[in-house]
């Protein structure tokens, strides 16, 4: 019974196979027993045999588009991910002074927000969504603002997203992670052998055969044309064979995109367009390496393939030409690479749009500020939303320990990042204006080097005063400034520190255990703060931003509740 499900979806595929099997049997049954005008029984054998293929194709296709409606929207999607792997496109790439730092990416946890965004289905796309993560747009908001028609488009639009997500799923997610390093730090690999040698070999193999018709005798000479070029097939393969994964991908990405140029969807005009223009420089690209790092499940049409790399020298040569072909079309392969990185990071942000409880998309402004309202995390499961207004007056938040201001800190930064990177923001309201976003609110020692916790933050600090400038909005994020450090000299340095950022162009939000600096900054500083209670089950939080400093403190109660003995805790 448990069969039957799966007999009714590929009734139409068995019938047509059972029908191709009874004509090719009758064809060849008849055709030697009777009479050979049976033997045309096979036009309708062939004809079954192809329609059988075509209803193959059109099953698969169904179950490819059903496991991509049952991704879509999910909360997370399960997948391995190599996140130094991911990094790589980020790392060699092009980078502007605004990239996001790596102190700001760790504080804000966002290889954490990054997987949970992440529903991609190729590499490129995922190396792109990583690196638009790490470049926050700033000045050109028309290119955000495009971004956000394209993922809208994604949004409503499902049948040009099932027709490009099935596009994009013809490329391997197992291979392709080291395309980037070929196409922006290709290796520069030295031919083992002269590479007129691998033509001249080529071409004797070539015409070898027409020595047959000349005597059967010359058969040696073929046998020695084709042990001297496995000769050579092997000994250059040791060293290339590591970026045949590469040239796969690139052939599977040009493949792709090839399809894709075909997308008739207004949101992706550009975007198509782009794909159109490198394509025109790039197609020929697949005829090149049409022998390189083939594989096939057929055990003979492999051991086919082999022999006719290894005759024809077919691999080593197109695996010489494509490098010489990145080299001369670079500019437009990594074009490609990132416009077709970009459709598929922008439909797996359409996907995450779909998982969020709600969203806004971010509205600009020109006067310096920033506005959320019912913001939330996007990564707790039951996320309190808390709404701020920062303008001309810094922020100080005051609270005791576990009343979420780190999170809340964490959520203003999460905010910005994806409002100006894939114009998405876990919140109800955005409105401001392009921000430059640092942070600081890890904390860790830095063993190797032998730094402290002081010098740490110190140097942390020291980076964001040095980038603040009157050309662009900072906005800055502290966590306990100096707190490595005695209470005497933490609370001025804190204090010259955050006079000195506010009346720079800077957005200041800062938390802290420090109540001394809520007085000592009121001028220049408005405070809030979140509380606690003490309950019959311990403390209880409600995680809610409130006017004012803090007015209680936990410290000495959480030990209470930890079961501290009453001579440490009264």
């Amino acid at each position: 019974m448990k069969y039957l499900p799966v007999l009714k979806e590929n009734i139409l595929l068995y019938s047509l196979l059972l029908l191709t099997a009874i004509f090719v049997y009758l064809a060849f049954l008849l055709g030697n027993h009777l009479s050979p005008d049976y033997l045309w029984l096979l036009i309708p054998g062939g004809m079954g045999a192809g329609l059988s293929y075509l209803e193959y194709r059109r099953l698969q296709r169904r179950k490819l588009v059903a496991r991509l409606r049952a991704h879509w929207g999910t909360e997370e999607l399960k997948k391995e991910r190599d996140l130094q792997a991911v990094a790589s496109l980020f790392e060699q790439a092009h980078k502007p002074d605004t990239a996001l730092d790596d102190r700001t990416w760790q504080d804000l946890t966002m290889d954490a927000v990054f997987t949970r965004l992440d529903r991609t289905l190729t590499w490129p796309g995922m190396q792109t969504l990583y690196r638009l993560l790490r470049l926050p747009e700033i000045e050109d908001l028309d290119r955000l603002r495009r971004r956000g028609e394209a993922i809208a488009g994604f949004q409503r639009e499902d049948k040009v997203r099932e027709n490009v997500q099935v596009i994009l799923s013809g490329m391997e997610g197992r291979i392709g992670s080291g395309l980037c390093t070929l196409l922006w730090n290709t290796p520069q690999i030295v031919p083992r052998h002269p590479l007129w040698l691998y033509r001249l070999m080529f071409v004797l193999a070539l015409f070898s055969p027409l020595l047959l018709a000349l005597s059967l005798r010359y058969s040696f000479v073929i046998l020695l044309i084709f042990q001297i070029n496995m000769y050579l097939h092997f000994k250059v393969q040791k060293e290339i064979k590591a970026h045949f994964e590469g040239v796969r991908s690139l052939r599977q990405l040009i493949s792709i995109s090839k399809k894709l140029s075909r997308v008739d969807a207004d949101f992706l005009g550009e975007l198509t367009a782009g794909v159109r223009e490198a394509m025109e420089q790039v197609k020929s690209f697949r005829s090149l390496v049409r022998h390189v790092g083939v594989e096939s499940t057929d055990p003979f049409t492999y051991m086919f393939q082999q022999y006719f790399t290894i005759f024809y020298l077919a691999e080593v040569r197109g695996f010489y030409r494509a490098l010489g072909f990145i080299e001369e079309n670079r500019a437009a392969l990594q074009k490609l690479f990132l416009t077709v990185g970009e459709i598929d990071a922008l439909q797996s942000a359409a996907s995450y749009r779909a998982s969020l409880d709600y969203f806004c998309e971010p509205e600009f402004t020109k006067g310096r500020g920033l506005e959320l309202a019912e913001a939330y995390h996007p990564l707790l499961v039951e996320p309190v939303p808390n709404s701020i207004k920062i303008s001309q007056r810094g922020i100080l938040i005051t609270g005791s320990n576990m009343s979420g201001k780190s999170t809340f800190l964490r959520t203003v930064g999460v905010n910005v990042l994806l409002g100006q990177s894939i114009a998405t923001c876990p919140a109800k309201v955005y409105r401001g204006c392009p921000l430059r976003l640092m942070t600081s609110i890890g904390r860790a020692d830095n063993i190797i080097e032998g730094r402290s916790y002081y010098l740490e933050e110190a140097l942390s600090v020291l980076r964001i005063v040095e980038k603040v400038n009157e050309e662009m909005t900072t906005l800055v994020i502290f966590d306990e400034l100096y707190r490595g450090t005695n209470s005497e000299e933490r609370i001025f340095a804190a204090r010259r520190v955050l006079e000195y950022l506010v009346r720079r162009n800077a957005l200041v939000l800062t938390a802290t255990h420090d109540l001394e600096l809520t007085s000592l900054l009121e001028a220049e500083y408005t405070s809030f703060h979140f509380s606690e209670r003490v309950g019959e089950l311990g403390l209880e939080f409600d995680y809610k931003l409130k006017e004012g400093p803090a007015t209680t403190k936990n410290a000495i109660a959480l030990l209470r509740h930890l079961g501290y003995p009453a001579e440490i805790t009264n």
